[in-house]
């Protein structure tokens, strides 16, 4: 059972009456589970959002895909990633997004009991934001990131195996991930808090649905779990019913001899961006559509960092990155596409590829 509009509604005003006694203007709310308690939208967790609500009761909501069904008078869209890719501005596009809703000269509130604004506040007024200099040097791994990355790839691979085992005509979605999740629980040998993203047949992805798969259809396996805080992020895709059909096989063809093409590329100092080029290029020259999925992406403790594979950035390979490859093809005749995704490592000595599982649609 979600939050109802008209509970966050009623708890808006409760807000407003504080507002008043406080003699604020209004208050600019962002905590996640705050931010769900007053609008009934819960955003993801890798994105941001925010909600400013008066003293007078009216209320803007700024967010990635927020429902129509959300308790605010104006919503105001922003856009969580670019070309399938999130973005490390989150915050920062929602306050250029809310900035001009604020009125003039207002005195506010905010919910500034986060760890980060309390220990902050410790550096006094003059204390300086070094969040982009520390996204900076993350994208460089050490040693024992990567074997942090490593581990999560191990789990991955085991939902992967018990993907293969279990999908068939008439499986249910919901079914098939939570024994997914289960065997990857039962591998990390923990309790894990993340483990993908796209759990659906016949669609580019999305969550898991109560819905039977059907023969025929294709099934793209996004999985990422997080170990210690370090993600994995790659992607399969399997035949339902394991008996692709011959456009289905001439998809994955394509896709599987663009790998080494693409990986013959890599090297410190190129653009990745014009990686993304040439596979766009590629299938365009095949005949599909091309890319409309971001190529790949950095890796860390974020399953979306630097290196982004993607025109709308412009980030360079560098010695120590880690990113994924994920060329996609998307058609109906598909039902509906096949994604597959490998993790490397760029090294001194060049690229190490740290995904091992097979690639093959059966």
């Amino acid at each position: 059972m979600k939050l109802t509009a008209e509970g966050c509604r009623a708890r808006q005003q409760r807000l407003a009456e504080v507002l008043a006694q406080e003699k604020l203007d209004g208050a600019i709310i962002s905590r996640r589970e705050h931010v769900y308690y007053f609008t009934g939208f819960l955003h993801g967790r890798f994105h941001g959002a925010a909600v400013y609500i008066g003293a007078d009761g009216r209320t803007a909501l700024v967010g990635a895909g927020v429902p129509a069904e959300a308790a605010a008078d104006q919503v105001i869209q922003y856009e969580g990633g670019y070309h399938a890719t999130m973005h490390s501005r989150q915050f920062e596009a929602v306050a250029e997004k809310l900035a001009p809703v604020l009125p003039k000269g207002a005195r506010l509130g905010a919910d500034l009991g986060g760890g980060i604004a309390c220990l902050a506040a410790l550096g006094g007024a003059g204390v300086v934001d070094l969040t982009r200099q520390v996204y900076r040097l993350r994208k460089r791994k050490h040693a024992d990131e990567v074997s942090s990355i490593r581990a999560a790839i191990r789990i991955a691979e085991v939902m992967y195996a018990a993907a293969k085992e279990s999908i068939h005509p008439g499986a249910d979605e919901v079914e098939i991930l939570a024994h997914l999740r289960s065997e990857a629980t039962k591998a990390a040998g923990e309790d894990l808090e993340y483990f993908g993203n796209d759990f659906r047949a016949n669609a580019l992805g999305g969550a898991a649905r109560r819905r039977r798969m059907e023969a025929g259809e294709l099934y793209i396996l996004d999985a990422g779990p997080v170990l210690h805080g370090y993600f994995a992020d790659n992607c399969r895709t399997f035949a339902v019913g394991r008996a692709p059909s011959a456009a289905q096989l001439q998809a994955w063809e394509h896709i599987d001899r663009l790998f080494p093409k693409l990986e013959a590329m890599v090297k410190p100092g190129l653009k990745a961006a014009d990686l993304f080029r040439q596979a766009d290029a590629y299938f365009k020259g095949l005949g599909y559509q091309g890319m409309i999925h971001h190529l790949g992406h950095g890796l860390g403790m974020c399953p979306h960092e630097t290196p982004e594979l993607n025109p709308n950035y412009d980030a360079t390979f560098e010695v120590g990155d880690v990113f994924t490859m994920e060329p996609g093809v998307y058609t109906e005749e598909l039902k509906a596409g096949i994604r597959l995704e490998e993790n490397y490592l760029l090294t001194e000595g060049g690229l190490e590829k740290l995904t091992s599982f097979p690639r093959t649609l059966v």
